[in-house]
């Protein structure tokens, strides 16, 4: 049965069984709380309505245990997202087919022992947020649901062309709705090709190869479909990460799954861990059968940031050790300092990222390397949360020098990069009220003077410290005596990669950005940020 609703001059069509089977879910007691995000579940199978978001991926299909592997694979990508959680399951069995819970905060809030009695099936996927924009509406968090056709899905990444993209699918529409998601405008790609047809590994295909065609810009992908099969893909430059692996269970059952990182197989025991390539495509049916296709290749490009910061350090892209990289990051860095004349008493980490690096530099420079700047862990990654006043407010909290051992010291403080200049201005003037003689502050990163359109989120070059300034400049902004970064080509030596997305270090980037800078405006706008004139209403995964 179909409910018809008009809202704010829009007209949506609910599928009601999947409305009443949704909030059949929602029980007495803790499960009260989820209500509204249940209720917005049901919103999703229209294809339309809210945003993406940076963030962690993970699908498992072949588990009787789907939905607690999904949540333990999320639980390992929390660092790619703390804004909010999302789990959808299939089960043949059960009214309705899918069951969908998502909650902001972090996983282990957003999900409970009741949870795993209503996340049935053995077929799931998961998405951790990390968001640019909306931070705190649970109407945008992912996965998003078209029931009508059958399809889950959960977005890593950005497409540059989205607001083209959306004018063009709009002016096509019969109906006037509203899409306001990168993350929707690609499920609607898909359902939209697929339209009447069965959903088979070739529709499927078919699916990704037009909507492929279409976008210009960063994803990684994962589904789920209402057999139980899953499917994932990747852009043509494989700007973010994906892979899949598989295991076989103490009965004999052969599991698969796909996921961001490597971390997140590996602690669920998974084998023959490979990456999606860029531009394929993997299906993976409920009964275990795999196939894989190249849809469209193009330059492999990942992006430098995961290995420098984003990524877990045990996990593992293109053949490279995370760990491994930032050791040589370090290493590469001490040579540098070395060449400078510099001389310190000591080398000090901003914790966490830049640990391996700073250890790496330490034995280089045959310095002291000491942990003196405290985090507190109860605050959460301060690069990704929403607003400079937040994030100013969160350094605060966030990091405390043993001020003794500061005193009267030449110190060295290695951090993994340095974006806008809030974290490394906060430390710098903490460890000169501690006394240190002299403060150089190191970024295992060249400087970031460029927008990142795929993702990251810093959409405008204007709030970058490092935009059109001299070493020495930045040093001046920092309050640090001096600052040495990283080399473009000191980074490609150690994440030893053939080629990278490099585009915030080098204005030089792997796909079309003619949008961009519409995509820059648009996004600072959707943020609130207050450089911009007005909100609009997207985002970007």
């Amino acid at each position: 049965m179909l409910f018809l609703l008009f809202h704010n001059n829009w007209l949506f069509c609910l599928d009601w069984a999947l409305v009443l089977s949704t909030l059949n879910e929602v029980r007495t007691g803790e499960d009260q709380q989820n209500f509204s995000q249940v209720w917005n579940g049901c919103w999703l199978h229209i294809h339309f309505g809210v945003i993406s978001d940076m963030c962690g991926l993970i699908a498992v299909a072949g588990s009787s245990n789907s939905a607690l592997e999904t949540f333990a694979g999320l639980m390992n990508l929390q660092h790619r997202g703390q804004d909010g959680a999302g789990i959808l399951t299939v089960d043949s069995k059960k009214s309705g087919g899918f069951h969908l819970q998502k909650g902001s905060g972090l996983i282990e809030n957003v999900f409970s022992e009741r949870s795993f009695k209503n996340l049935t099936g053995a077929a799931a996927i998961g998405h951790a947020r990390y968001a640019t924009i909306g931070r705190d509406d649970p109407n945008l968090l992912q996965p998003f649901l078209d029931y009508e056709t059958g399809i889950g899905l959960g977005h890593n990444g950005n497409i540059v062309n989205f607001y083209s993209l959306r004018d063009e699918i709009l002016q096509k529409s019969v109906l006037r709705v509203p899409l306001n998601s990168d993350s929707a405008l690609i499920l609607k790609l898909i359902t939209d090709s697929i339209g009447s047809q069965k959903v088979t590994t070739d529709s499927i295909f078919k699916a990704i190869k037009v909507a492929m065609d279409k976008l210009v810009g960063s994803y990684s992908i994962v589904c789920l479909t209402r057999g139980g099969d899953i499917f994932g893909f990747r852009d043509p430059n494989g700007i973010r990460p994906l892979v899949f692996g598989n295991k076989t269970t103490a009965e004999g059952d052969k599991v698969w799954a796909i996921a961001s990182e490597t971390i997140a197989l590996n602690f669920l025991e998974y084998e023959n861990i490979e990456e999606v390539k860029p531009g394929e495509a993997i299906y993976i049916s409920a009964g275990g059968k795999v196939t894989r296709q190249m849809i469209k290749p193009d330059s492999y490009s990942p992006c430098m940031f995961e290995w420098v910061y984003f990524a877990r350090v045990e996990s593992e892209f293109g053949n490279q050790s995370v760990y491994e990289a930032r050791f040589r990051l370090g290493l590469i860095l001490a040579e540098r300092i070395k060449s400078l004349g510099i001389e310190a008493d000591i080398v000090v980490p901003v914790p966490e990222t830049s640990r391996v690096a700073a250890v790496a530099l330490a034995e280089g420079l045959q310095l002291p390397f000491r942990e003196l700047l405290i985090k507190n862990r109860y605050i959460n990654r301060t690069f990704i949360l929403d607003g400079q006043q937040s994030r100013q407010e969160a350094i605060r909290r966030k990091l405390f020098p043993i001020a003794a051992e500061f005193k009267d010291k030449r110190c060295i403080i290695v951090d993994d990069s340095i974006v806008r200049g809030n974290t490394a201005k906060q430390i710098v003037r903490l460890i000169k009220q501690a006394g240190a003689k002299e403060v150089t502050l190191v970024s295992s990163c060249p400087p970031i003077s460029n927008p990142c359109y795929y993702g990251i989120d810093f959409p405008s070059a204007a709030e970058l410290v490092a935009h059109n300034k001299t070493e020495e400049e930045v040093a001046a902004d920092l309050g640090c005596d001096r600052i040495v970064f990283q080399t473009v080509q000191g980074l490609k030596d150690a994440l030893e990669q053939a080629s990278l997305c490099t585009g915030c270090l080098t204005d030089t980037y792997p796909t079309d950005i003619d949008s961009g800078r519409e995509f820059e405006t648009r996004r600072l706008q959707d943020r609130n940020d207050d450089r911009a004139l007005a909100p609009a209403k997207h985002s970007s995964c």
